[in-house]
Formats: structure tokens, C-alpha cells, sequence
């Protein structure tokens, strides 16, 4: 073999063996950032989603709220009534003949649409169309032309309604501006006239049951509520409105109820604004971590926006442009679009997140949106009354992978300017080197084959040979660390094997502790149970026995987690066995006062050691339930509501409290869903604040699950406890068990 082909082999190894290490490198470095970067603008469109989702379901329930609320309040029912007689005075006055009849519509008219023209500009309807709008009845052009016109003459039939509706309009207003109503309007539930609005618009004194508002939203709110006999809510989708110049308006309408008789129905309007302010950050995206291309938006059943375009908002002509391009929608949409003051209900956003969220799945994907523009987007269902709509959050793609562009750029510069000069001093060496080379070749390939008994020969005195021997050196050493390493490690892995096996036949011991699945499921077979110790082994544990026909059952917190607590575990449950099937204690307060005795003799010491838990005894004959509880209490769910039951504060064991532990009795009812829980739900940390959960949003959690099956009520749960716990380290045990009687 001739030095000539040596030196170009070692050269070309080299160089081969550079391109492809630097390039696995950077492959490696390259799609690990670029995965981090995927989960981080996942995660972090995820939790904006969230708490947007968060902001619009409570922004919805404090509407309801304050509606029932204002609904319910009899001095405001009152008014309404007052209102309603005064009104029926302007009923009961004289038909116009022909010529009064025009000159009131005319007049009417005519200050309407100046109205109309002062408020939208150049882009308000014309009088004619504006008119058609207009009910013609003659309550509503009195009534009209009465309030708006200050000048025009006040009939006689007016007087007592001006007066009654203006001590209304204190009241109302102060309350429709602290609540953030556009308008609240008020109708006569047998009538269907309108008998009040706050802002005295165009519906006032009209008929919801005739034209123009008999196909209205306004028509849809009155007809949902009107057979109400309680005050309870109901909202209206936006639909184009025309008393608000044909925008989007949804509505909340609630029954008044006096003497069990539904005499009105208030309808509360709601614009886009305040929506508009919780989904935009107050339009302030940047400072949000939403970049140039972020937003977040609702969307309907039907596909449409039911909220602001963030690009709408910035630069509406540059949306027009870019739908016109790579995303065409028919030409009446795009007039529509052009021509609105608002993307609610005209933009369609027919993507798989939308999809996905109407089909009530929350999650996160890749998809185009309504610009034609690939997204990455989280997307999740809204829970708002009996109203459908989904929520997306997201961004563009090339922006969330903007500083991927910009590693794959560094990473391509690097690799070129590291093979260059790798090169160059490979060609330097090659020559220095390509004679002895060969043999020191053959022992490192030895080496690298796991053959570190070969023999290396020392190859001269220059630098190769001292290669040769640092060689030799690092055989003996590497011989001599696996050698050490092959024992360390034997002797680790049956030292780790003996803890493991200890501890997994403590978890086999615990779990047969616990009690008989078919032996619960006789007396209540509609059940589930979710335990997630924070170790392998588990201070919290629950308990069943029965006795004379009746079933015993505990959700119990030892002192401590994991051995310390399986031990005290252990213990509990042969004191809490003592007690009921030895000394026949029946009574669970009794019980307990009976375990926290035991617990005393066997700590003679006063230690912290010893148990909270809740104990139940059921008798499903007389469907009577007594229990004891400590430190924690159990959650019934009954009629879409839910109560936290008294308990007693004071532990299972010592304890400077002196008092006996009491039982509480109480009528089980078919449908009855009740919960036993230890602290380690409300006490675990996470969220978007890292902070705990605690015990209030964990029972609202339950309330708004309470109505699945039981097993679906267990899957539910455990997500909602992995979600909430967002990779922090599980701060204790967790128990939860739901009964549904």
C-alpha cells in the first residue's frame, strides 16, 4: 500500500467521519430545540386558552348572576309592573285618525334616522330602509316620538308613563353600566309588548310578536323564557340586530316573577366590547407573549366568529387583501366583511380547531385558519348555559417557528466553518502521520471492538509512539473502570432489586388491606374510587365493612406518605376493624373516639401520629346515612347544588382538643351524588400560577361532573388533577370516592 493511498484514505476518513458526526450533532441539537420550541408554543398557546376559557365562562356566569339577581329584586319587579300599567293608559287612548297617524311616523322617522346617520357615518342605512325597521303600531310612535323629541307635545296619556319610567331608568341604568349591558329591555310576557329600554331605542313601545321584531333575536329571548315560572336565564347567539343598525347583538333574557306569576321578561343586551376586551388583552397582544400573528377567538356552532379578528382590528384592508388571495370566501360574505364594523358572525373559520372545539374536544393542532395561513393552535368547548361555542387560541406558524429558522441558519454557518477548518488541519496531520498510522489503526479498531487485551506495540520515540503508549495507558485504565463498573453495578442492581421488591410487596400487602370491590358494590354499586399515592405505598386509604346489614366506609389520611404512612395506614385499619367487629361499636363517631383511643396507648408519647378521615355508615333500607368526620368534611351533590356537611376539628390521635367526636345523621335521596376526599387534591400545586387548587374550585370541579357516570366522573377527574399538576412533583396522596345513591 503506497503513502500516496494511506494519506488520501486517513484524509478521507476524516473528513467522512466529520460531515457525519457534525452533521448527527446538529441534527440532534437541531430537532431537539425545534421539539422544545414546538412544546413550549404549545404549552404556552394552551395556557393563554385556558385562561381566556376561565375569563369567558366567568364573564358569562356574572352576567346570568346579575340578571337573575336583578330579575328576582321585587322593588325592580315593582317598577316593571308600574311601568307596565302606565303603559297600558297609552293602550287604552284614542286611535289616530289617517292624518295624525302619518305626521307622528314621519316625525318619527325622521328623527330616527339622523339618529341612526349621527351614530354610523356614511355607512347607515337610508331612511326608507331605516324605516322598515320601525314598529307602526300606535303605542310605539306616542312613545317614540315622546321621548325623543323634547319639543313635541306631550299627550295626556303620557304623563303618568314618563314619570314611572324615569324613576325605572334611575335604577336601571346605574346597574345596566356596573354590569356592562348595551341595553336592558323589558316585555310584557302576555302582551309581548315592549314596554321599557334603557337607552329608549327603536324597540320601544313595539310588539315583539309582530313586525319587525317577530323574526328578531329579541323574539327568540321572549319566547325562551316566556312559560318561566322562576327566574333562570337563557342566552341569545348574536344574530344582526336592526335597532343596532342590523351588528351582531346577543341577548340574556330572564322571567320577573311576582306571586308565582311570570309578569315580564327582562332581555339584557350584550355587545362585542367587553368580549372584545377579554379575548384581545385589551388589544395589547404584544405584551402578551402573542408576537405579531396571536390571537385568540370564539367561534359558533355554524362556524362563524363570535368574537373581534385580531387582524380585523390592526389592519383591515391587509385581511381583506390576504382572504382575497388565500382564502376566498363568496362575494357576499366579503361584502359583508367589508362593509361591517365587526368580524362576529361574518368571518368563517371552517378549520380543524374550530372543528375540534364545537365537537367538544379540547387539545392542540396544526391546521390553516381563516386567512389560509398554517397555525398552531389550542383549541377547546365553552361551558356557557345552553349557548354552543368554541374557543381557539393560536399563532402562525412561521412566527412561532421563526427561532427555529433562525438555529437551522447558525447551525448551517457553523457546520461550514467547522468542516472547512477541520479540513485543513486534517490535510496538515495526514502528512505527519500516514506511515505509522496503519498499525496504531489496527489496536484502536481492536479497542473499539471491545478487545482491550490486544496487545499495542510501541511504535518509535516521536510523538507516535507516545500516542502508542498514552494508548496503552488508556487500555489498562479503561480495563481496570470496567472492571470496577461491572462489580459496582452488579452489586447496585441487587441492593436497588431487594428495596424495590421490599416495597412493591408492601404495595401488594396495602392494596389487600383494602376492601372487597364486590362487597362495596352491594350496597352501592353506582361508585368509583380515584388513589393516586404520591410513592409506591400510601398514608391514605379507604375502608368498608359490614355489619347487621349495613355498610361501613372510611376515606382516611395517615400521618405522613409513602412507608411511614402505609405504616400508620396498617395500623389504622386494625383499630378501625377493632373497633367495629370487636368491641361492636356501631356509631362512627363512637368509632373514631375508639381509634384515637387506641392510637393514644400505642403512642405513649404525645407524637403528631394518627389519622383524618371521614366515616360513613349507610343503611340502604332506610336510605339513612350517619357519619364522623375529621378535619374534613363530605360534599353531597343534590339538585344541581352542592353542601359541604359539618365535621369535627380535631384529629384521630393526640390532640390538646378534649372534646368527643359527634355523629351526624342524614336522609340519603335517590340521585344524590356524595363525595369523600383527602386534602391532596386541594393541596396540590400547579396551574398557570403554580399555586394550589384548593377545596372551593375543587368542589365546583365535582359539582360540574356530578351529573357523568360515575366511572366517566373517575377519568375526569384524574385529568383534571394531571392538568392542574402541569409536571410539578405530587405534593401528597390523593383520594377521591363518589357515591351516586
Amino acid at each position: 500500500m503506497s503513502l500516496t493511498k494511506i494519506w488520501h484514505k486517513f484524509l478521507f476518513g476524516m473528513l467522512i467521519s466529520l460531515i457525519l458526526s457534525l452533521g448527527a450533532v446538529s441534527l440532534v441539537v437541531y430537532r431537539e430545540i425545534s421539539q422544545n420550541i414546538t412544546r413550549k408554543t404549545y404549552s404556552r398557546l394552551e395556557v393563554i386558552r385556558n385562561l381566556k376559557k376561565q375569563q369567558v365562562e366567568s364573564y358569562f356566569k356574572e352576567l346570568r348572576d346579575q340578571t337573575e339577581l336583578m330579575s328576582s329584586s321585587k322593588s325592580f319587579v315593582n317598577g316593571f309592573i308600574e311601568c307596565k300599567e302606565a303603559f297600558q293608559d297609552i293602550s287604552e287612548s284614542p286611535n289616530f285618525d289617517t292624518e295624525t297617524f302619518v305626521h307622528y311616523k314621519k316625525h318619527r322617522d325622521s328623527i330616527y334616522f339622523e339618529k341612526v346617520k349621527s351614530y354610523y357615518g356614511n355607512k347607515s342605512l337610508s331612511l326608507d330602509l331605516a324605516s322598515k325597521d320601525l314598529a307602526n303600531n300606535k303605542e310605539a310612535l306616542i312613545i317614540q316620538n315622546s321621548l325623543w323629541d323634547d319639543n313635541f307635545p306631550i299627550l295626556a296619556c303620557t304623563k303618568r308613563y314618563r314619570n314611572v319610567k324615569g324613576e325605572l331608568s334611575v335604577r336601571t341604568q346605574r346597574i345596566a353600566h356596573k354590569i356592562g349591558f348595551h341595553d336592558v329591555i323589558l316585555v310584557d310576557s302576555k302582551t309581548g309588548y315592549i314596554i321599557y329600554t334603557n337607552n329608549q331605542h327603536s324597540e320601544i313601545g313595539a310588539n315583539v310578536k309582530e313586525s319587525p321584531y317577530n323574526n328578531t333575536s329579541i323574539r327568540k329571548a321572549f319566547d325562551a323564557v316566556r312559560e318561566f315560572k322562576e327566574p333562570k336565564t337563557f342566552i341569545v347567539d348574536f344574530e344582526s340586530y336592526p335597532p343596532a343598525n342590523n351588528e351582531q347583538s346577543a341577548f340574556i333574557a330572564c322571567p320577573m316573577i311576582k306571586d308565582n306569576i311570570n309578569v315580564g321578561i327582562l332581555v339584557a343586551e350584550i355587545g362585542i366590547e367587553e368580549l372584545d376586551d377579554i379575548l384581545t388583552f385589551n388589544r395589547d397582544w404584544g405584551n402578551q407573549e402573542m408576537g405579531k400573528t396571536g390571537e385568540v377567538y370564539l367561534v359558533g356552532t355554524d362556524m362563524y366568529m363570535r368574537s373581534q379578528s385580531r387582524f380585523f382590528i390592526e389592519d383591515k384592508d391587509s385581511l381583506l387583501k390576504t382572504i382575497a388571495q388565500n382564502h376566498p370566501i363568496p362575494k357576499k360574505e366579503f361584502n359583508q366583511l367589508e362593509n361591517s364594523k365587526s368580524s362576529v358572525k361574518i368571518i368563517k373559520i371552517d378549520s380543524e380547531a374550530s372543528k375540534r372545539a364545537i365537537a367538544g374536544k379540547t387539545g392542540v393542532v396544526k391546521a390553516h385558519d381563516y386567512r389560509g395561513a398554517t397555525i398552531l393552535g389550542a383549541y377547546s368547548p365553552l361551558k356557557l348555559n345552553n349557548v354552543h361555542w368554541g374557543i381557539v387560541s393560536k399563532m402562525d406558524q412561521s412566527e412561532a417557528f421563526s427561532e427555529i429558522a433562525e438555529l437551522r441558519y447558525f447551525l448551517i454557518i457553523t457546520y461550514l466553518i467547522v468542516l472547512l477548518a477541520s479540513a485543513f488541519i486534517a490535510i496538515v496531520i495526514a502528512k505527519q502521520i500516514a506511515r505509522p498510522i496503519q498499525q496504531l489503526s489496527r489496536h484502536a479498531k481492536e479497542l473499539s471492538a471491545g478487545n482491550f487485551n490486544t496487545n499495542i506495540t510501541l511504535v518509535g520515540t516521536n510523538e507516535i509512539g507516545e500516542l502508542a503508549s498514552s494508548f496503552r495507558i488508556m487500555q489498562n485504565t479503561i480495563v481496570g473502570l470496567i472492571d470496577n463498573l461491572t462489580e459496582t453495578n452488579k452489586t447496585l442492581s441487587a441492593k436497588s432489586k431487594d428495596i424495590f421488591d421490599s416495597i412493591s410487596y408492601a404495595q401488594q400487602i396495602q392494596e389487600n388491606i383494602f376492601p372487597s370491590k364486590d362487597m362495596v358494590n352491594s350496597y352501592v354499586p353506582d361508585s368509583f374510587v380515584f388513589f393516586q399515592p404520591k410513592d409506591i405505598v400510601s398514608g391514605d386509604f379507604y375502608w368498608a365493612a359490614e355489619r347487621n346489614k349495613e355498610l361501613y366506609l372510611g376515606v382516611c389520611d395517615s400521618t405522613g406518605h409513602g412507608i411511614p404512612g402505609a405504616f400508620m395506614s396498617l395500623l389504622n385499619v386494625s383499630f378501625l376493624n377493632e373497633a367495629l367487629m370487636n368491641e361492636k361499636i356501631e356509631q362512627p363517631g363512637d368509632i373514631l373516639e375508639k381509634v384515637r383511643s387506641l392510637l393514644k396507648s400505642v403512642f405513649q408519647q404525645e407524637r403528631q401520629d394518627g389519622m383524618d378521615g371521614i366515616l360513613i355508615r349507610y343503611n340502604p333500607k332506610t336510605s339513612m346515612l350517619s357519619y364522623a368526620a375529621s378535619n374534613n368534611a363530605p360534599i353531597l351533590i343534590r339538585d344541581g347544588s352542592y353542601r359541604i356537611f359539618e365535621y369535627d376539628k380535631i384529629p384521630v390521635g393526640h390532640s390538646s382538643k378534649t372534646e368527643r367526636f359527634k355523629t351526624y345523621t342524614l336522609e340519603i335521596q335517590p340521585g344524590d351524588m356524595l363525595y369523600l376526599i383527602t386534602d391532596g387534591f386541594p393541596d396540590q400545586f400547579g396551574g398557570s400560577l403554580n399555586k394550589k387548587y384548593k377545596y372551593r374550585p375543587f368542589y365546583e370541579f365535582l359539582l360540574s361532573i356530578s351529573h357523568l357516570p360515575t366511572e366517566e366522573q373517575k377519568e375526569l377527574v384524574k385529568s383534571e388533577f394531571l392538568t392542574w399538576q402541569n409536571g410539578n412533583e405530587q405534593v401528597d396522596d390523593v383520594m377521591v370516592l363518589g357515591i351516586r345513591f
